[in-house]
């Protein structure tokens, strides 16, 4: 908020000043009239400024926290991944592996009409790194590297994914 420009001569007599002496610490101006109260008051809205700054807002606080490598823990993003595929898929983890941060879910994803005396889907993996408290999916193309059919083991140099999940979650 902008106060503009005051005109010369507009602010009357000279601004107050601190004076130590008896009344140490007294701000007055040149009649010798205490300000303590525009100086009470000034701390008092300070002070009320300081605490509302320090209030709740309206905005969500960051929640902190790691995620665990378990088949628990992923449930929900593994089905999210199988959904993004389509959306009547459900998919079920049967082995899950961890190392650095990432994992490599392996299960068998399908419709959910599914026959119970029929076949229930395709062995699918999907690939996830931890962030924070959330496990974010990962596309192979993302993750994997460039693909050397010569040595179609060997680990790309480019592979984001860590290593020891790399048969898992790339060649599988």
């Amino acid at each position: 908020m902008s106060l503009g420009r005051v005109p010369a001569g507009a602010v009357p007599g000279p601004a107050p000043s601190l004076t130590f002496g008896p009344d140490r610490g007294t701000v007055s101006d040149d009649d010798g009239k205490s300000m303590r109260t525009v100086l009470l008051s000034s701390c008092v809205i300070v002070t009320l400024g300081v605490l509302a700054g320090c209030s709740s807002s309206s905005e969500p606080e960051a929640v902190g926290g790691m995620t665990e490598c378990t088949k628990e823990a992923l449930a929900t993003p593994a089905q999210d991944s199988a959904t993004a595929l389509g959306a009547e898929n459900v998919y079920s983890i049967d082995t899950l592996e961890c190392a650095d941060g990432w994992a490599v879910t392996s299960g068998i994803l399908g419709p959910a009409n599914a026959p119970a005396d029929g076949p229930q889907g395709a062995p699918t993996n999907f690939i996830f790194e931890a962030e924070g408290q959330f496990w974010i999916p990962k596309a192979m193309n993302q993750v994997c590297g460039t693909f050397n059919p010569d040595d179609p083991e060997a680990y790309p140099a480019d592979a984001v994914i860590p290593e020891a999940l790399y048969t898992s979650g790339c060649l599988s």
